[in-house]
């Protein structure tokens, strides 16, 4: 991982742990919500490749099931595993960052939510693109939760923890 220093100012914009943490803990939320289980740590890596990739965010859809929504969208995962890979350590800064602030907590191999943030702090973006990440990441919460087990979430993007 570059220093701070070293990153375009694209990257460090984007990719910038505040706003990935964000997105993991809108995911984290509707994950508990939909299923009242904590949520598994290993799936964390597979959020941001889904959400942050344009194409991939802007077709996921809420009310399909994970498994028929990818077998309607299979060009989507072609360089799924690559992307996932490069954001590894984006994902683990961002999953620091919820820890750092006091937002979650490991439980063994799971996060758990430890001091929620209120709703009206997270529904306070203007930014439309912003908007449609966090209501993505939700929608992927939902998708993991109705899904199985995390063997078969990682299956079915084709890729390994």
């Amino acid at each position: 991982m570059k220093s701070w220093f070293e990153r375009s100012p694209e990257v460090s914009y984007l990719l910038n742990p505040a706003f990935c943490a964000r997105i993991l803990y809108g995911t984290i939320v509707s994950y508990k919500k939909e299923c009242k289980r904590d949520f598994p740590f290993v799936l964390s890596y597979l959020v941001l490749p889904i959400v942050l990739h344009k194409e991939t965010r802007q077709r996921v859809k809420t009310v399909s099931h994970m498994q028929v929504w990818l077998q309607e969208n299979p060009e989507l995962l072609i360089g799924y595993a690559q992307r996932a890979k490069s954001l590894v350590s984006i994902t683990s800064e961002a999953i620091e960052f919820l820890l750092q602030s006091g937002t979650v907590e490991f439980n063994s191999d799971s996060i758990i939510i430890t001091c929620p943030v209120k709703p009206s702090k997270l529904k306070s973006v203007s930014d439309e693109e912003m908007k449609e990440c966090f209501q993505k990441a939700e929608a992927i919460g939902k998708w993991f939760s109705r899904n199985g087990t995390v063997e078969n979430i990682y299956q079915s993007w084709g890729v390994r923890p």
